[in-house]
């Protein structure tokens, strides 16, 4: 009971964390300000180690998201979370997940990043694995091995700034291993932000349970990649074919997971997928080079995205733990809160007018079209904008058209306070956030002029992908070679996980069967046990014939006097 009057106590605490922020944010924002504390540890000749923290309107404005997010999250899982022996447990691992991403957060220092960046790793493994089976087995490892792979660049990069005597980005200058610490920075990033080829473990993720899910795959462990390269944007910049790279590897993210999610009927992976379509769109932006829209982008998904996954677990919930959308529809009679806020993520997924969505991405297609990028790059960013309204319109059909596959003794309503409330606080943030940071902050500088045939032209596309997709009802898919390419992130699953291994067990058996089965065998036990055998027998055979002994010992004896005597 002390532990549930603790948690209850973290949402005003949450509140209140999430009003300073903010407020703080906004202030920052309008000084044009930056406050750094520094407290020195020791130094060692020209190399100084040290803890600092900043104080700024990117960091206090996201920190601000992760601390409102987090709330909701605390509040659902009191309710989704209510049945769990080990309810407390939980809660504590999710508070030291938040911790983890705030203490990266705020501090620009890359030996103290190193902390959070790891805590969220490790935290995040541990809460995959919370429903012990070997699925959530295989997914952690998958997880957790694939960010260690983000952790070895991170640390090469925390290597190569030895040479500049500091670890701070805030200080960093052009040297003659900038282009190696950028490359580092960069795969790092896309490790953690799930960018092609470290696609698989997004999707896999999703044994955890959904509060997590919320948490992680809207503004904690997925974003953590995109912020650092928020971070080290100045830097990045001036290596030339770097925001190149982010632009392909973004655009070809998007595409695939968009085309993956439209033929995916498990709720939560559809989400999983379409958050990583939405991270190519960030890591895209980046390569674009406009850093500030990037984070608006990163600010508006982590509300509608966290809107997404907690409606998607009041409706497990209400379907008894299915999770396959098509033996649910017809929410609208049974579900009316949920299915509001389902239909206000799923615009603002899609970009509707007015919603959070529709600020970011919308300016994003605009940029891209008066910039200089090649007409595939456009055509790639259209398709991920095609396939996003496809999965996104399959998704309302099976939820709200169509009638329901279920069985009639499945619960069906909304589930109460702990969950319809933090529902409304999100869709709020859903609706609300694009127009008001779009005003307030992110009042972008470049006034782009566009004619009037491409400034409809997004609004065009989506409208006849949006009619398409009603005029051709989802359909089945064969489960044939296409449909296995597709649903495993084209062929990343496997190469991520067997194609890794298999190499190394081909050459395992091969030594085991050469080295352990054949000459170590030889040479070692069974070498020594036939010349131990051998040289038995042969003392045997002088024991058994004491003749044979004395004409030997003569014979030595004689050729030894012969060779003296000589």
């Amino acid at each position: 009971m002390k532990y549930e009057k603790v948690f209850e106590k973290s949402y005003f605490f949450f509140f209140l964390f999430f009003l300073v922020f903010t407020g703080a944010a906004f202030s920052f924002f309008s000084s044009n300000s930056v406050l750094l504390f520094t407290w020195l540890g020791f130094s060692l000749n020209s190399t100084v180690f040290e803890f600092s923290i900043i104080l700024d309107f990117v960091s206090l404005l996201f920190g601000g998201v992760v601390v409102f997010i987090s709330m909701c999250v605390m509040m659902f899982s009191e309710s989704y979370m209510s049945g769990e022996f080990y309810k407390s447990r939980f809660n504590w691992l999710v508070m030291l997940f938040v911790l983890s991403m705030n203490f990266m957060i705020f501090v620009p220092n890359l030996m103290a990043v190193l902390l959070g960046w790891d805590g969220l790793g490790l935290v995040s493994f541990v809460l995959i694995i919370y429903y012990q089976s070997y699925k959530s087995y295989n997914a952690g490892m998958l997880t957790a091995l694939t960010n260690r792979v983000g952790d070895v660049f991170l640390l090469l990069t925390i290597v190569w700034l030895v040479n500049s005597g500091q670890w701070c980005f805030l200080f960093l200058s052009k040297d003659m291993y900038l282009e190696t610490i950028c490359l580092c920075i960069m795969l790092a990033g896309m490790t953690k932000s799930a960018q092609i080829p470290f696609s698989s473990w997004l999707p896999a993720a999703m044994a955890a349970p959904t509060p997590v899910s919320a948490l992680v795959h809207s503004s904690t462990l997925v974003t953590a990649g995109v912020f650092l390269l928020i971070r080290f944007f100045p830097m990045l910049t001036q290596v030339s074919y770097l925001k190149e790279s982010l632009f392909f590897v973004g655009s070809m993210t998007m595409l695939m997971a968009g085309f993956s999610a439209i033929f995916e009927y498990d709720m939560k992976k559809i989400i999983a997928l379409s958050t990583l379509s939405q991270l190519g769109v960030m890591i895209l932006s980046l390569g674009l080079g406009v850093m500030e829209l990037a984070y608006f982008h990163l600010l508006t998904h982590a509300l509608f995205k966290a809107l997404f996954f907690v409606c998607a677990g009041s409706l497990i919930h209400c379907y008894s733990d299915n999770q396959d959308v098509r033996l649910m529809g017809s929410l609208f009679m049974y579900t009316p809160v949920t299915s509001v806020c389902v239909s206000c993520s799923i615009m603002a997924l899609c970009g509707a007018p007015f919603l959070a969505g529709f600020y970011s991405k919308d300016l994003i297609i605009e940029m891209i079209l008066v910039s200089n990028f090649s007409f595939v790059s456009l055509v790639f960013l259209l398709a991920g904008t095609v396939f996003t309204v496809f999965y996104s319109v399959k998704f309302f059909y099976f939820l709200f058209w169509k009638d329901s596959d279920s069985q009639p003794y499945f619960y069906k309503g909304d589930n109460g306070y702990f969950v319809v409330f933090p529902m409304c606080l999100l869709a709020l943030g859903s609706i609300f956030s694009g127009n008001f940071f779009s005003w307030v902050s992110f009042n972008y500088h470049s006034v782009l002029f566009l004619p009037s045939s491409l400034k409809s032209f997004t609004w065009v596309v989506i409208s006849v992908s949006f009619f398409l997709v009603l005029a051709c009802k989802p359909f089945a898919v064969k489960a044939n070679l296409f449909f296995y390419w597709v649903s495993s992130l084209w062929f990343m699953v496997p190469i991520s996980t067997q194609m890794v291994i298999i190499f190394p067990l081909a050459a395992g058996s091969s030594m085991y069967k050469a080295l352990d089965q054949g000459w170590n065998e030889l040479l070692g036990p069974k070498g020594l046990y036939r010349v131990g055998y051998l040289l038995s027998g042969l003392g045997q055979s002088f024991q058994y014939n004491p003749i044979t002994i004395f004409l030997f010992i003569i014979l030595f004896f004689s050729v030894g006097t012969l060779f003296m005597g000589l």
